[in-house]
């Protein structure tokens, strides 16, 4: 072998390795950096690929044409029947609807057939198909009269293959014990060998959210008319096509009245317009919020408005303040360290107002007897901090935002405000189900899926502040539900099934 040949063979095997080390490189970048998906967004066939469709359709032409082994959709004679899906094994539990005509007079009707409608139902370690058999009659001496049946039972989804009590723990799974739909499907084929499509489960849920929006606007009334509310919002991821990366980050906006229901309202943006379309117009009262930046616009008066929404004054958040005041602390600020001790002089008063029980009047009265001089101090303490500290530094910063925040801050300890709490946390443990549940289930599925599960966390988030059992309260609605019309709405509330049944709220919490 000559030198140029060697030379060109060694010249090959070092582009081939170059070769290897750019995609193993390439593959590198791409895990690192690039996206997860294997997907191909834009699907096209290549030459290679044109190639090969058209040798299978040349093979395909000289063959004899053959007899598909299955058909394919639009005939019903194949397909399987709700019931043929569960398992045989499964209980039947059956029930007889007779009509009242043929009760009374059961030797006048001649049974000519039935009407048979099965649901799968779940109770507590087993699980049943539920039969409900509605014979049709005839009568005897009559015989060419119209055939009598009973009507069927009202039911929370028309036609629908899942019991009410299923519906339940869907719910309660989900949106409370924080477990995706098809871990739940996964459990109940394992379980009980019923196997659900999530397809199933997803279009019940969406359709009970619907059924229950009249009874969350309801409760949003309510709470709007005590004219005190807190506010907070928590962001969302949801999947969408139309944003680039595939999903983007919505807000679930949180609003509640202290001691009674949380309204949870989905939507795609934070800006100060949609705290305009939350907020009623006729809305007069306090608003407690921390200084966040789309609620501070809107009490503003906002990009598009010339004046701050008439007859509504913020309340500031204390325990915002304090968080900034911690963090500095925690780095080794002597300062810090003592204006926090005044901060945290004025929760052991609200402490003592709450272990004694005090009415909001009396409350009042303790915070300006106790309070306002620890609040006086204080400020002396922050203005103190801004002219010897630097304004960049942690101590600096939390004197910056308590003093931006400080007319707010002082609405609490107004004589005619002892209904206003020191802070929003209560509406921040509110929060707590929806900000647990994303860890678990990630995102929401589209756009329209966000308020479906906002109403199910206002139902289940007013719930729990109330003490009231989720399952008793949720399995009593979609027993009223079918038979609800816009003037018994009212009567559906979590606030009601409390003052129905008294015995179910804890004396605590009452």
């Amino acid at each position: 072998m000559s030198e140029l040949e060697a030379a060109k063979q060694r010249i090959a095997e070092l582009e081939e390795q170059l070769a290897q080390t750019k995609r193993q490189l390439d593959l590198l970048v791409r895990q690192v950096f690039g996206k997860k998906s294997e997907q191909s967004r834009y699907p096209q066939l290549d030459q290679l690929e044109l190639e090969i469709v058209v040798e299978e359709n040349k093979a395909i032409e000289g063959e004899p044409p053959t007899e598909p082994n299955q058909k394919k959709g639009g005939s019903r004679k194949d397909r399987k029947t709700r019931g043929q899906l569960l398992p045989e094994n499964l209980p039947v539990e059956e029930t007889e609807i007779i009509p009242l005509a043929v009760q009374a007079e059961p030797q006048k009707w001649r049974r000519i057939g039935e009407e048979v409608a099965e649901r799968v139902e779940r109770y507590p370690g087993r699980m049943v198909r539920l039969r409900v058999v509605r014979p049709t009659y005839v009568e005897i001496e009559q015989p060419y009269a119209a055939p009598v049946t009973a009507p069927a039972p009202p039911q929370l989804i028309e036609g629908g293959f899942l019991g009410p009590q299923l519906i339940v723990d869907l719910v309660l799974g989900k949106y409370l014990y924080h477990q995706p739909l098809y871990r739940q499907a996964q459990g109940m084929e394992w379980e009980f060998g019923v196997k659900l499509s999530l397809s199933t489960l997803c279009q019940t849920l969406g359709r009970v959210a619907d059924l229950v929006d009249p009874v969350v606007r309801c409760m949003s009334d309510m709470m709007w008319s005590s004219g005190y509310v807190q506010f907070d919002l928590t962001p969302v991821r949801c999947l969408s096509r139309e944003h680039d990366r595939g999903s983007f980050f919505g807000q679930m906006w949180v609003t509640g009245a202290v001691g009674g229901d949380v309204i949870y309202t989905w939507d795609k943006s934070k800006e100060a317009i949609v705290a305009e379309r939350i907020v009623p117009e006729w809305f007069e009262g306090i608003m407690q919020a921390d200084g966040g930046s789309e609620l501070a616009c809107f009490l503003k008066g906002g990009k598009r408005r010339d004046k701050p929404p008439p007859a509504i004054t913020r309340a500031g958040c204390w325990a915002h303040v304090r968080r900034k005041f911690f963090q500095a602390a925690e780095g080794g600020c002597p300062r810090a360290k003592r204006i926090l001790r005044i901060i945290n002089l004025l929760y052991r008063i609200e402490r003592v107002a709450r272990e004694e029980k005090l009415e909001p009047g009396q409350r009042a009265q303790l915070r300006e007897r106790r309070a306002a001089r620890a609040v006086r101090a204080l400020r002396r303490r922050i203005d103190e901090a801004l002219r010897e500290e630097r304004p960049k530094s942690p101590v600096g910063q939390a004197s910056l935002y308590a003093l931006g925040q400080w007319e707010s801050l002082l609405v609490y300890l107004d004589p005619e405000n002892g209904v206003v709490e020191i802070d929003n946390n209560s509406l921040e443990n509110a929060i707590r189900p929806c900000a647990l549940g994303k860890k678990n289930w990630l995102f929401i599925g589209d756009v329209g899926a966000g308020q479906r599960a906002a109403n199910f966390y206002s139902l289940l988030g007013s719930c729990l502040r109330r003490g009231i059992n989720p399952r008793d309260y949720l399995s009593w609605l979609f027993e009223q539900l079918p038979r609800a019309t816009n003037l018994t709405t009212h009567t559906l509330t979590p606030a009601a099934y409390a003052a129905q049944f008294p015995e179910a709220v804890p004396a605590s919490v009452a």
